[in-house]
């Protein structure tokens, strides 16, 4: 079967849809409620998602130099191979393509249909059939992202841009409509729940930096999509960092607005068992009505499917790049000389997916596995930074990291801390040894196709 070539189609305005895109999920419907009761106070809730939020941006800076350094397919897999070699790299792209990739768009069309059900009179909690069609939706959707991304990068960027100026409009309006609301109402609340942190712990803060870090995931994305960027050198970092921007300040004036019409002390009264999605539901209740907060479940079934399509659109690409390298079955680097799109890398992908929505039960542990692997990975990568610049002083550097050599390195610390936090934690400790082990396992693998390939 001939192959074609991947073609430079994608312009700044998917770049940034893809970053903001690929973030904005569901964490931001789900997750302040629990880092509310993590925090002693609204200064630390505010202080948390613009301080991580700008960890993540200096993240953006770094794979921003190397992005526009090889303006190529594969992203985080390429960045770390040029800055430590092929090894390294493989073993990053086999924990993604097995468990970091697959599983994210799995958990998220899981997600999807959890909350799109109920829009049909499927009550996902009692219904005795509800878990056969939470399945079905979930594989339905993964199957029409792989379709939409068979049929051109241009189409899947179109469901793309789509997607992501819904979810910010409809974002938009509950902001505005929360900043023109009169505010809480006045009576008094009760005093805070036995679970809730009323002072500052390393606990609370930990659970908090796991919250916001899950509602900031998937910035890294955009890259992958690099050999298909017009203007890579300008539009690369642009998207990155631009979209990285866009989405602080939504995180921000969101979480306003939350605290604004549900005030603090009201969140930390909550009983242990409240739904998460119980701060967002009741501040669209309080703003619009209890009858608009039941389509809620509708914007975040959007804002889901939006995040996952990056996963067919932008991933895909990093097994596309292994398969350039010779790393994996040269299939993997088939492109559609119709559609110039890496065809058997987005079925593959959506085929693993979809075995691990039927097979599987839930996947709040495969998350946890690789959490620890992939912390790593991102320190690795934003490190090759200071490796390159050692290395290869004179590569042409069309843009070069804001803040070098603080702002990579403060990205390092907050990972290598996290990782430290992860090991003494008796509980993730289990799951972090569970993710090492996950990409330990692909060193027989590439010793084995090493061997294979030198013969």
């Amino acid at each position: 079967m001939q192959s074609g070539q991947l073609q430079r189609r994608l312009g700044l305005t998917s770049a940034i849809t893809i970053t903001v895109g690929a973030v904005i999920g569901s964490g931001i419907f789900l997750k302040p409620l629990s880092v509310a009761q993590s925090l002693p106070s609204e200064a630390w809730i505010h202080l948390l998602w613009v301080g991580l939020g700008l960890v993540c941006l200096f993240g953006a800076f770094a794979y921003a130099e190397l992005g526009a350094m090889f303006p190529e397919a594969g992203g985080q897999y390429a960045f770390l191979r040029e800055g430590w070699g092929r090894g390294i790299a493989f073993l990053y792209g086999w924990t993604f393509f097995w468990v970091i990739n697959a599983g994210t768009v799995a958990a998220l069309a899981l997600g999807f249909a959890e909350n799109l059900l109920p829009l049909f009179g499927v009550d996902v909690a009692a219904d005795a059939h509800a878990a056969a069609w939470q399945k079905a939706t979930a594989v339905a959707m993964i199957l029409v992202l792989a379709l939409v991304n068979h049929f051109g990068v241009l189409l899947g960027a179109i469901v793309q841009n789509v997607s992501t100026f819904a979810k910010l409009g409809a974002i938009g309006l509950i902001v505005v409509g929360g900043f023109v609301a009169t505010g809480a109402p006045p009576e008094a609340v009760a005093a805070p729940a036995p679970h809730a942190q009323t002072t500052l712990t390393m606990a609370g803060v930990v659970s908090a930096f796991m919250g916001i870090f899950w509602a900031y995931e998937g910035w890294y994305q955009m890259p992958f999509n690099a050999a298909e960027l017009k203007r890579p050198e300008r539009n690369l970092p642009l998207g990155l960092i631009g979209g990285m921007l866009i989405l602080i300040t939504v995180y921000v004036f969101v979480n306003v607005v939350y605290l604004r019409v549900v005030p603090f002390a009201e969140i930390q009264a909550l009983p242990a068992g409240t739904p998460s999605t119980h701060v967002a539901g009741l501040t669209v209740a309080r703003v619009f009505g209890p009858d608009i907060a039941g389509y809620l479940t509708l914007l975040i079934a959007i804002s889901i499917f939006g995040a996952a399509n990056p996963n067919m659109l932008s991933s895909p690409r990093a097994f596309y790049a292994m398969g350039q390298d010779g790393l994996v079955p040269a299939a993997l680097h088939r492109v559609s000389p119709r559609w110039s799109t890496p065809v058997v890398s987005i079925w593959v992908q959506a085929v693993v997916g979809v075995l691990l929505v039927l097979f599987l039960e839930t996947f709040g542990d495969t998350t946890e596995f690789v959490v620890f692997a992939a912390f790593l990975f991102y320190a690795l990568t934003v490190a090759a930074v200071y490796r390159l610049r050692r290395s290869a002083p004179a590569a042409r550097r069309p843009y070069r990291c804001t803040g070098y050599p603080v702002t990579p390195a403060l990205f390092i610390v907050v990972a290598i801390g996290f990782v430290v936090a992860v090991l003494r934690d008796p509980a993730a400790r289990v799951n972090a040894l569970k993710g090492l082990a996950i990409v330990l396992a692909g060193l027989p693998y590439y010793w084995w196709w090493s061997r294979r390939r030198a013969r």
